[in-house]
């Protein structure tokens, strides 16, 4: 079983962090917005890890520590905290993929998030054609919601995303 943490942004991750915004299959299946490296390390310098700061920050991000490196990150955004909900989000080095390492990383957030903060319900959007996300979702408990039809513009072309959710329950995610 690999060990993993969620650790805290480092100036240091920076360059690993552009490099996973290039690789094809993130490419292929987010809409990332073009941004200068300065922009990038901007964001990332700006984004918290305080869950007691629900509410206060626009964005959290935490980063995957497998067995001491860098190999992801995922985020939380676009919460409401009067409605109790956010959106999840997760990258993984391509080197890294279908180790199990993502699973495992979104367990460790959905827990983190629902342990640390009064969120109830937590949702992730996924490219219809991500078959291993939609995967490491479903193994953690996510529930396909529904399809948002050409929800995303991606390289020029709209597509389909897949709406998943998990809600808490006493404490933990209701599988």
């Amino acid at each position: 079983m690999p060990s993993i943490e969620l650790v805290p942004y480092q100036p240091a991750f920076l360059a690993s962090f552009i490099e996973w915004r290039t690789q094809a299959l993130m490419v292929r299946h987010n809409p990332l917005k073009a941004m200068s490296s300065v922009e990038i390390a901007q964001m990332l310098a700006s984004e918290s890890t305080d869950l007691a700061r629900l509410g206060k920050a626009e964005s959290f991000r935490w980063f995957i520590s497998h067995d001491g490196l860098v190999v992801g990150s995922m985020s939380l955004k676009n919460v409401s905290v009067s409605m109790g909900y956010g959106e999840i989000g997760y990258g993984m080095a391509e080197p890294h993929q279908g180790k199990g390492i993502a699973t495992l990383a979104v367990k460790l957030l959905v827990d983190k998030i629902f342990t640390e903060s009064a969120l109830r319900r937590l949702i992730a959007l996924v490219h219809e054609e991500n078959h291993a996300s939609r995967r490491v979702l479903e193994k953690v408990g996510f529930q396909e919601e529904g399809l948002l039809r050409e929800h995303y513009v991606i390289n020029g072309v709209p597509v389909n995303e897949v709406l998943y959710a998990v809600l808490k329950r006493n404490g933990v995610a209701d599988e």
